[in-house]
């Protein structure tokens, strides 16, 4: 059975293992984070009275398929919204941890993945196309960075509270900023791969 990292312990005394244990979490926290999301799109586009496609990475509708701006500001917020209940419900679980019978940080992936998602997703509207929250903000007539700045700031602050709530440290953030990363290449080189469009 795989040692399970105890949070209860100051951040400076973990071992090798509760670093191992917590990146390792991040792969059915990133399936699980990307399903959720990319799943709340299409199932809204269905939903909805549309034809949907959906990968790893990416969802929309059909090509062809005319969608009015409050569908459009529906099917691009979906997404957005679940992983927003996701972190807030990572979040009041890391703040039970100390009454639950094994503490771990077997949660932390999920939070730390709703904080992660949603900076990228920002930082990529401002160097390339508008994602979720930006084009959600231009389709109600708001700057880009207004309903992004919001998202992340949330996630940040859930994150943030929640790492010191396990005591994860800067070192553990290293760990699942690295974790993040790897994970986040992974679905994104297999999209590419498997759903060329």
């Amino acid at each position: 059975m795989m040692n399970k990292a105890d949070p209860t312990r100051p951040a400076g005394s973990w071992l090798f293992r509760d670093y191992a244990f917590l990146a390792l979490w991040f792969v059915p926290a990133a399936i699980l984070t990307w399903g959720i999301h990319e799943s709340a799109h299409y199932a809204t586009g269905l939903v909805l009275g549309y034809d949907m496609w959906i990968s790893f990475n990416q969802v929309g509708p059909v090509e062809g398929s005319s969608v009015s701006k409050v569908h459009q500001f529906l099917i691009t917020m979906s997404g957005p919204l679940i992983t927003w209940i996701q972190a807030v419900v990572a979040f009041v679980l890391i703040r039970q941890t100390p009454k639950l019978s094994t503490p771990n940080l077997s949660i932390y992936p999920f939070l730390f993945l709703t904080l992660w998602t949603r900076a990228l997703a920002m930082f990529i509207s401002f160097v390339s196309h508008p994602n979720d929250e930006a084009r959600a903000s231009l389709l109600i007539g708001c700057p880009v960075w207004l309903i992004p700045s919001i998202s992340v700031g949330l996630m940040f602050g859930l994150t943030f509270y929640g790492s010191r709530g396990l005591n994860v440290g800067w070192k553990g953030n290293i760990v699942a900023y690295l974790a993040a990363s790897l994970v986040t290449a992974a679905i994104v080189f297999s999209d590419q791969i498997l759903f060329a469009r």
